[in-house]
């Protein structure tokens, strides 16, 4: 499913500034209020914005922001994103490949608080083979990402067989949800 000039424009505006006025947006991305409306809603009921927040200037809070590669053993680097996921300090994990399996942000207030993240949160998860901290001393550039651009299109998948679904899906709507399905013989499953 691709996005549409529109839709490019409506995201791009958002990204920018989330708190844009409806009336605002519509003017911008040159289509009517009651169809920015309904581009929003269908944008984040297909996931496609997953929600809407702010950014926090570093310079005007106190505390850290703190990147902690991690190497794991391959079969247990599941298990320990799943348990950093539930620790509070953790507010982003990505699952990378390279250097380090798991990249860990943090957001403590104090290197006190590092050091007691490290010594017995971090050292307390099976797995681990080794960690290299990394302490943010000036934020340069920090935006909220992906940055989308013309052609860039949505993976949607297949609600039946879950493959991932090319070209135009065919679409069956139930009280009120809508359900996309990749070819006639999972339509036919769907519908029975």
């Amino acid at each position: 499913m691709e996005l549409d000039q529109i839709d490019y424009r409506i995201l791009s505006i958002l990204q920018e500034d989330g708190r844009t006025p409806l009336s605002e947006l519509a003017r911008k991305a040159r289509v009517s209020v009651p169809t920015a409306r309904q581009r929003v809603n269908r944008l984040v009921k297909e996931g496609v914005i997953q929600r809407f927040t702010i950014l926090l200037n570093p310079k005007r809070v106190t505390g850290y922001d703190i990147f902690i590669g991690i190497s794991a053993k391959p079969a247990d680097i599941g298990n320990v994103a799943e348990q950093l996921k539930n620790i509070e300090e953790v507010v982003g994990l990505y699952r990378t490949v390279g250097e380090h399996d798991l990249i860990v942000r943090l957001s403590v207030q104090s290197y006190a608080e590092l050091d007691d993240f490290v010594a017995h949160k971090l050292s307390t998860l099976n797995g681990i083979q080794g960690i290299r901290t990394n302490i943010v001393t000036n934020t340069i550039k920090d935006e909220p990402g992906p940055r989308l651009k013309p052609g860039a299109g949505i993976r949607v998948f297949c609600i039946i067989c879950g493959k991932e679904i090319e070209g135009r899906p065919i679409k069956r709507t139930i009280e009120g949800r809508e359900y996309y399905l990749c070819c006639n013989s999972c339509a036919e499953i769907f519908d029975q």
